[in-house]
């Protein structure tokens, strides 16, 4: 199966990498955001003083003092950073490199910032004006007429810029590199997680000897796999003692029961016709089979899950063994007045053993019919769905209750309704449900609003 960017997510390796990676973001732009907030604090009280200093050049001078001292402060001004205007009162230059008063500053003698428009002090060779930020002093004179002093700060502005594209391209960039690590580190893991699922599901099936794959890198994983492995020896010990025991009870009782069946039989042939313990003997008969059937049906299980039978599988049509159940069963059916139904579509061929899968659907179907009334139907169905076989038995019977699903497929369980038949030992679907374990097969309960509908659900092998 191919692991999925939700998979990698899933690893700690690429959760942490991303978790460092957004820790360095955040670190990245506070100490970047710090240093342009030191940086632009730092000069813009560095302007703001220069540019009380350069006002203050100004105080007590007449107009035309005023107006001489802008054109050489400008005239010696090399860096072309600075700004000066003189305006009469109706708001008109006199002097300067301001042309317009800006809008919306008031003139009260403070420093304020504003939109610029002008060449760029550090390109005085532009012949194309452009659009800045200044900072200045805007005061009224003696006489009514406005000083405008103040300083260029649009290279800081574009510092500005440039740390915060520092901030989104190094934000990106240790983003993807985080991206990138997490989902290289989280690679290795991955694997070893899904060679886990794979054991772990081989393990579900049964193959209770399979045990996880320990690494010498002695991680979490590692850790984790060491102590599922010394579960697993420990179920498998507990459940090979009770299964021993059950086959042991089976096999060693069963010997002592066939010799007490054909001691009573002997003793009901001695036994005149006329006499009653004639019939108690025939009782006891009929239990002493009773009880040899369900041993048999023990061993049966115990055969199947030692996967000794998986020699006999072969790729085969599974129509083939639909019909011979059906023709096998149909006698059955008709004994019980129940109609059968039999239905094959064409399908893939499967990989399984024709005879273990012959006595699973019959199982299924010997259990339809037996809890369907007279009158009823049962439906034998053959279909393929994609790459999946299905094998459909549908009832008008009295049904299983849903809390009963899982528990029918146990040894010995036999629900409210099967308590009145007079066959069955709880023990058929047990049988059916080792068959399709050893196959890697799967039963399913299908909604129905009367009666009982299942799916047998096969692999189809790829044509």
């Amino acid at each position: 199966m191919k692991p999925s960017l939700l998979d990698h997510w899933r690893i700690s390796f690429f959760r942490l990498a991303i978790v460092f990676g957004l820790i360095f973001i955040v670190g990245n732009v506070a100490l970047l955001s710090l240093v342009y907030w030191q940086t632009s604090s730092y000069l813009m009280h560095r302007i703001d003083d220069s540019i009380l200093l350069m006002s203050d050049n100004f105080t007590n001078l007449t107009p035309e003092q005023a107006h001489r001292q802008i054109n050489d402060a400008l005239k010696y001004d090399l860096r072309k950073s600075n700004l000066y205007g003189l305006f009469d009162s109706s708001r008109t230059l006199i002097a300067g490199n301001i042309k317009t008063l800006p809008e919306g500053v008031t003139i009260d003698g403070h420093i304020h910032q504003f939109v610029h428009v002008g060449l760029p002090p550090y390109l005085p060779n532009l012949s194309v004006q452009t659009a800045g930020w200044a900072r200045a002093r805007f005061q009224v004179l003696s006489n009514g007429d406005i000083l405008v002093v103040g300083r260029d700060f649009t290279q800081l502005a574009e510092i500005k810029e440039i740390i915060r594209n520092a901030l989104i391209g190094s934000g990106i960039s240790i983003l993807l590199l985080g991206l990138l690590s997490g989902f290289l580190l989280s690679i290795r893991p991955l694997r070893r997680i899904n060679v886990i699922r794979t054991t772990s599901g081989r393990i579900m099936q049964g193959e209770l000897s399979l045990r996880l794959p320990v690494s010498n890198r002695h991680d979490e994983l590692d850790m984790l796999a060491l102590i599922v492995n010394l579960m697993l020896e420990e179920i498998e010990r507990l459940l090979t003692e009770v299964k021993s025991v059950s086959d042991t009870l089976a096999h060693d009782l069963r010997t002592p029961l066939t010799r007490l069946r054909l001691i009573l039989y002997r003793a009901q042939q001695q036994l005149p016709a006329e006499f009653q313990e004639r019939q108690l003997l025939e009782q006891a008969l009929t239990e002493t089979d009773s009880l040899l059937e369900r041993f048999r049906a023990l061993l049966r299980i115990s055969e199947i899950e030692n996967r000794h039978r998986q020699s006999g599988f072969i790729h085969l049509q599974p129509d083939s063994v639909v019909l011979q159940v059906a023709e096998l069963v149909e006698p059955l059916a008709e004994d019980a007045g129940v109609q059968l139904i039999v239905d094959c579509g064409p399908t893939s061929q499967i990989h399984a053993d024709p005879d273990l899968l012959f006595e699973a659907i019959s199982n299924l179907l010997d259990n339809a019919i037996k809890f369907t009334p007279r009158g009823g139907w049962v439906r034998l169905k053959l279909s393929q769905s994609d790459d999946m076989i299905r094998i459909d038995i549908s009832d008008n019977g009295c049904g299983i209750p849903a809390d009963e699903h899982d528990a029918v497929m146990l040894r010995f369980h036999r629900s409210n309704h099967d308590q009145n038949q007079k066959q069955g030992y709880g023990l058929g679907l047990s049988i059916v449900a080792a068959i399709l374990r050893l196959h890697g097969f799967h039963l399913q309960f299908q909604p129905a609003e009367i009666g009982t509908h299942l799916t047998l659900l096969c692999p189809a092998i790829p044509r």
